[in-house]
C-alpha cells in the first residue's frame, strides 16, 4: 500500500516570504512586487489568486502543502495579490499606477522629456503629464485609512501638478544660464542633470501635496502583525508624517541613479564621438532611453526597499494617547505598525 506524503509546514500568508527586518529581505520582496510580469495577470486571475490565498488561510486547501511545488502556487498567488491589490482596501490598483508599471510608464514620460529642441509648450506638457502620473501613483498607493473626497482629490491634484510643473519649468530655464556661466562643456554636462533634478524635486512636492491629509488627520496604528482596519488602535499624525516623509525619500532615491548615470555616460560617449554622423541624434536618444530604462528597472527595488512598507514605530515616538496602550496580557506594546504606502 502506497503511503501518503507527509504534509509540509503550512505557509503563514500574513508574512512575507522574505525577512523584512533586513534590507536584503526587503530588496528580494520588492523585486517580486515590482516585477512587470505581474502586469499580464487579468482581473479574473487576480481574484482567483486572492481566493486561493483565502481558502488556503482558512485551511480548506491542504493539498497545497503536499510538496514544495504545490506550495509554490501559494507564493505565486501571494506575489500576484501583493503586486496588484492595495493592502488597505484589497481592491485592484489601476494597472498603470502599480509599482510594477513604474518602469514602462516612466520610460514613456522620459521619451517626451528628452525630445530635441523642445518648445516651452512641450516642456510644460510633458512635465504636466509626468506630474499627473505621479499624482495617480501617489494616490493609488497611499495609506487609505484617511479618506479623501472627490473635491479634496481634485484640489490636491491641481495644487500638486501646478506647483510641481512650475518648479520643473523654472529649473529647466536655468539650462542656458549654466552654459553661459560655466562654459560650454561644463554647462552642457550640468544641463543634462537639470531635467531629472526637476523631476525629483517636483516629485517630493507632489507626494506631500497628494498625501497632506495623512499628516493633518493621521493614519491608522495597529498592534504588531494586525492588518484588519477594525482592530486599529487609533490615528496618529506623527506616523502620517513619517509615512509621507519616507515615501518622498524613496522617490528621491529612485531618481538618483537616473540623475547620475545616464548624463555622465552620454557625455563620455559624446566626447568620444560615438554619436557623430547623420544618425547620431537618433542613436543618442536610443542610448539615453536605454540607460534611463535600465536605471529605473535595476534601482527601483533597492530604492523602495530602503524603508519597510509595513513600518514599525515606538509608542514613545507617537502621541501621548498611545503611550499607555497594553496588549491582551496587560503588557505595554514595544512597538506599533502602520502602512507607509509606496
Amino acid at each position: 500500500m502506497e503511503s501518503k506524503p507527509t504534509p509540509l509546514k503550512p505557509i503563514d500568508i500574513k508574512k512575507s516570504r522574505f525577512d523584512l527586518e533586513s534590507y536584503y529581505g526587503r530588496l528580494r520582496h520588492f523585486i517580486t512586487i515590482t516585477s512587470p510580469l505581474t502586469l499580464f495577470n487579468s482581473n479574473d486571475e487576480i481574484r482567483k489568486a486572492q481566493k486561493l490565498l483565502k481558502d488556503y488561510d482558512a485551511g480548506s486547501r491542504p493539498d497545497l502543502d503536499l510538496s514544495e511545488a504545490s506550495q509554490e502556487q501559494v507564493w505565486a498567488a501571494k506575489q500576484v495579490v501583493e503586486a496588484s491589490l492595495h493592502p488597505d482596501t484589497q481592491e485592484p490598483i489601476p494597472l498603470p499606477f502599480r509599482m510594477s508599471a513604474f518602469v514602462p510608464t516612466n520610460l514613456i514620460i522620459a521619451t517626451g522629456l528628452l525630445l530635441p529642441n523642445p518648445s516651452m509648450v512641450s516642456i510644460i506638457g510633458w512635465q504636466w503629464a509626468n506630474q499627473t502620473l505621479n499624482v495617480c501613483v501617489n494616490y493609488s498607493n497611499a495609506n487609505k485609512s484617511t479618506g479623501m473626497s472627490t473635491e479634496e482629490v481634485a484640489k490636491a491634484y491641481l495644487s500638486a501638478t501646478a506647483t510641481s510643473v512650475g518648479l520643473a519649468v523654472g529649473l529647466n530655464r536655468m539650462v542656458p544660464r549654466l552654459a553661459a556661466r560655466f562654459g560650454r562643456d561644463t554647462g552642457l554636462l550640468l544641463a543634462r542633470f537639470v531635467p531629472f533634478v526637476a523631476v525629483a524635486s517636483a516629485g517630493c512636492v507632489n507626494v506631500g501635496l497628494m498625501r497632506w491629509k495623512e499628516i493633518r488627520d493621521g493614519i491608522d496604528i495597529f498592534p504588531p502583525g494586525v492588518t484588519d482596519p477594525d482592530q486599529a488602535l487609533g490615528k496618529s499624525r506623527i506616523a502620517g508624517a513619517y509615512a509621507v516623509g519616507q515615501t518622498a525619500a524613496s522617490r528621491v532615491l529612485t531618481n538618483i541613479p537616473t540623475l547620475i548615470l545616464p548624463p555622465l555616460i552620454i557625455t563620455a560617449l559624446q566626447k568620444r564621438g560615438t554619436f557623430s554622423g547623420p544618425r547620431g541624434k537618433s542613436f543618442e536618444m536610443i542610448a539615453n532611453l536605454g540607460l534611463i530604462g535600465g536605471s529605473l528597472f535595476f534601482f527601483l527595488p533597492p530604492a523602495i526597499a530602503a524603508f519597510p512598507q509595513r513600518a514599525r514605530i515606538s509608542p514613545h515616538q507617537l502621541e501621548d494617547q498611545f503611550s499607555d496602550v497594553i496588549d491582551s496580557t496587560g503588557k505595554p506594546f514595544e512597538h506599533f505598525e502602520f502602512n507607509k504606502g509606496l
